[in-house]
């Protein structure tokens, strides 16, 4: 019987590994696949110092069922992105908790991502937070214990690799 359930597990890890990485880059599951992989390390290898990720779109009923399999519903999306000095929530008007206007601390970068919502930006050393673009004011739904939103930190001769999820649009 145990001879058995190894030949099971190495059929199974077999299956799994012929599979990983032959996803096409049109496919809707939001999974980062080997182009796009490639695609932000040669992006990292471009700069020295700065921020390198993906904006991630997220949206509808997240909320599990038995009688639905799981579904991976991120996808990468092009939006620019504004990258400000520390910004805390005393320092913005904020609507909906995520939606804000009026950041009083200075603008030091925005970049557009590509169509897969990849990105970098060569930046000094220095907290930043980030945000994106939408319709209702420009994004962001991450704090730290201080109240800081989406707080990023670069250090000297490093990039800092961040995932960046817009989820207004889904229910949990």
């Amino acid at each position: 019987m145990k001879g058995f359930l190894f030949s099971a597990l190495l059929l199974l890890a077999a299956c799994c590994s012929s599979k990983q990485g032959k996803e096409t880059a049109g496919s809707e599951t939001g999974t980062i696949t080997q182009p796009e992989t490639t695609q932000v390390q040669q992006s990292q290898a471009s700069i020295k110092q700065g921020i390198t990720g993906r904006i991630l779109w997220e949206s509808g009923n997240r909320m599990p069922s038995p009688d639905a399999p799981p579904t991976e519903s991120k996808r990468g999306v092009q939006r620019t992105v504004y990258i400000y000095k520390l910004t805390n929530a005393n320092q913005v008007t904020t609507q909906d908790g995520v939606f804000h206007t009026n950041i009083q601390t200075n603008l030091v970068s925005q970049v557009v991502t590509d169509a897969n919502g990849n990105f970098s930006v060569a930046l000094e050393p220095g907290k930043y937070s980030l945000f994106t673009k939408e319709e209702k004011g420009l994004y962001a739904n991450l704090f730290d214990g201080e109240m800081n939103l989406f707080p990023v930190e670069v250090q000297e001769g490093q990039v800092t690799t961040i995932e960046f999820l817009i989820n207004y649009q889904a229910s949990y």
